[in-house]
């Protein structure tokens, strides 16, 4: 009993104080979300950030490779000048150096070292330049022995004391075209005892980052280029010092500054690159000074932040107002559900009486149509059905008397004579008994049609009675027989009767004649927009039809079935036909009220079945199943006044 209470009372807390709980569950995942959208766009400021220094990044370090490939180039051309000419003081190679000079900056000078010793290991001693190479006799070694360019380490420029790197290009000895039988056979002009000497090329490293810089941005972004193949303490190259915009390619004053913190990029490196110069390697890299990372440049994840803040607290308040308006009207809403579930449950029995009503309205309007039509032609029909009895007997004898005349007199009078002739009363003779039995035929066609049209408007009998289920399908047939006639569209749609002898059936006669008119116009629609969507080869190899199934089902009841040969119809479909106000016809040509209509009248009035059995493609049947005798007659709801009286 205590628990009990204590879960009473907890609940009654927990619904008296909803109204907090959701405010604070609404702000905890505002201020949630508004952290997690933070972050979002700290990760995106990040990430673009980062995507901005590699790009700077990459620009600079093509640069860099650019120049330095363009001036080896230079270089190469002018080893290709000394391999030619003798003479290195010839002006055209003194031009094309001062050329190459000038339109490259970073290329400070192009010099000539020639061979002066035999020894392959004493390969020059003096460079018209006036350097000291002997620091790179190694270097010097190496490009002959590779046979390539070599680039050395950081080296000073003697003359202004400018930190740059030297090339040295080996030259070879080229063999004469015209005398190559004078060559010993195993000569090698690649050979160091072949050599002739060295094109030296001076780059100025300032003068390479100056070139790659200049078209750069880089606010509060420091530059550090080195030698990864240099040692340890030899490795700096230059630095570029982004607050005051200068090239230091001292060491000693690089040491007193602040390089700055390492960047990093998108795909996870320290924003470093190589540079490829020959046979040694370049670091790149950038590094941020303290303003440039500062929160300013997050400034889209701090308004997002607080944007989120500000929106969360106003909805947090917002749903305080309107949970307690919402209370107001929980309490006028409950006081009126009722009220509206009865009203709801009245209008859809309005809208299904209504429906009902409409439908009956129309089959009794045709009904009355069709019983004042049968009335109007039944009484001159009876005149002249009546009456062809007594004409055919009264031309018979007024015939007989004739013939009598032309026995007992033979010669007639010339007037007689000649009427007879005119008249051709041999022909008239033998022609009006046979004129008299033809309008007697047609005179009975029109008596069983008029037949047929009274029985069809019983629809408003009231009375359940016994009555030939036959008979209520062949009137419904007459009257759509204009539907069933051949048109321009379609050929005519056959009429299959497989008709089973059926004892007479207790039932509202009227109603089932509406269900077997409702059924059999959903067919023919059917059939006639099957005939035009498959064309006119496929309508001539398979004709559409209707077929028309009785059956006794031992003890007590009957069978009527209705199926074609048309589209079929989906499942999705079968499952609403019965449904009110559900068609699949185009609007104006189907109320959905028929099928409807016809479920009631035999499942609700006569205690029956409606089924229908479809397969896309194969036809659809409709099967009514009814008993012979119904144990509780009910009066059916008054409409229009009887067509029987009319008719």
């Amino acid at each position: 009993m205590n628990a009990n209470k204590l879960f009473n009372l907890a609940t009654n807390t927990l619904v008296g104080y909803r109204r907090y709980i959701q405010a604070g569950l609404t702000l905890c995942a505002g201020l949630g979300l508004s952290a997690i959208a933070c972050s979002v766009a700290y990760n995106w400021e990040c990430k673009s950030m980062q995507a901005e220094l590699q790009e700077r990044l990459d620009k600079i370090a093509t640069e860099i490779q650019r120049d330095v490939s363009g001036n080896l180039e230079i270089i190469r051309a002018a080893g290709a000048f000394y391999s030619v000419f003798d003479g290195v003081k010839k002006p055209e190679i003194n031009t094309f150096v001062g050329t190459a000079l000038y339109r490259h900056p970073s290329l400070k000078a192009i010099a000539w070292l020639p061979r002066v010793s035999d020894s392959p290991q004493f390969l020059t001693d003096e460079v018209d330049l006036g350097l000291d190479l002997t620091a790179n006799r190694l270097a010097l070694e190496k490009a002959v022995k590779r046979q390539e360019i070599i680039a050395t380490d950081r080296q000073n420029w003697s003359s202004q004391n400018q930190p740059s790197v030297f090339v040295f290009m080996p030259i070879f000895s080229q063999i004469s075209p015209g005398d190559p039988a004078a060559l010993p056979p195993n000569f090698s002009a690649m050979e160091p005892e072949n050599l002739k000497g060295f094109t030296l090329g001076v780059l100025l490293v300032d003068a390479i980052v100056k070139s790659a810089l200049q078209e750069t941005k880089l606010n509060f972004i420091n530059v550090y280029l080195q030698d990864a193949m240099a040692p340890e303490a030899e490795r700096f190259l230059a630095f570029y010092e982004a607050k005051t915009k200068r090239i230091i390619t001292d060491k000693n004053i690089k040491n007193k500054l602040q390089i700055g913190e390492r960047a990093y990029c998108p795909d996870g490196s320290s924003c470093t690159r190589i540079l490829n110069i020959e046979n040694r390697r370049w670091l790149l890299q950038l590094r941020l000074t303290p303003e440039y990372i500062n929160p300013l440049r997050f400034w889209r994840s701090l308004t997002v932040l607080i944007f989120g803040t500000i929106l969360t607290l106003v909805a947090t308040l917002y749903l305080m107002s309107l949970l307690t308006y919402t209370e107001k009207i929980e309490k006028i809403a409950a006081e009126r559900t009722a009220k509206s579930q009865q009203l709801e449950q009245t209008l859809q029995e309005l809208q299904q009486t209504q429906s009902q009503l409409i439908q009956q309205e129309k089959m009794s309007s045709l009904g009355l149509l069709v019983a004042g039509v049968a009335h109007e032609v039944n009484n001159p029909i009876n005149f002249i059905y009546g009456n062809i009895h007594h004409a055919s007997a009264y031309s018979s004898d007024l015939l007989e008397l004739v013939k009598l005349y032309q026995k007992h007199y033979l010669y007639p009078p010339s007037e007689i004579s000649e009427h007879l002739e005119n008249i051709d009363f041999d022909f008239l003779s033998k022609d009006l008994p046979q004129l008299l039995s033809s309008m007697k035929i047609g005179a009975d066609r029109i008596v069983q049609i008029v037949k047929s049209l009274r029985n069809f408007s019983r629809l408003d009998e009231s009375e359940m009675k016994p009555v030939n289920i036959h008979e209520g399908i062949d009137s419904t047939l007459l009257i759509l027989q204009s539907r069933l006639k051949a048109t321009a569209d379609r050929p005519a749609i056959e009429i299959v009767k497989n008709y089973s002898h059926l004892p007479l059936v207790e039932c509202y006669a009227g109603q089932l004649n509406q269900v077997f008119m409702n059924i059999l116009a959903n067919a023919i629609d059917a059939l006639e927009s099957y005939n035009l969507d498959r064309g006119p080869q496929a309508a001539k190899a398979n004709p559409i039809a209707i077929a028309i199934t009785t059956e006794y089902l031992v003890p007590d009841k009957i069978i009527v079935r209705i199926s074609d040969n048309g589209p079929g119809i989906a499942e999705n479909v079968k499952k609403r036909l019965f449904d009110p106000f559900f068609t699949t016809k185009p609007v104006g040509k189907g109320t959905g009220l028929g099928l409807s209509i016809s479920y009631k009248i035999v499942v609700e009035k006569h205690k029956g079945t409606l089924r229908c059995d479809s397969t896309p493609g194969l036809g659809t049947e409709f099967s009514i199943e009814i008993p012979l005798r119904q144990e509780v007659r009910q009066a059916l709801p008054f409409v229009s006044r009887k067509i029987s009286e009319a008719a």
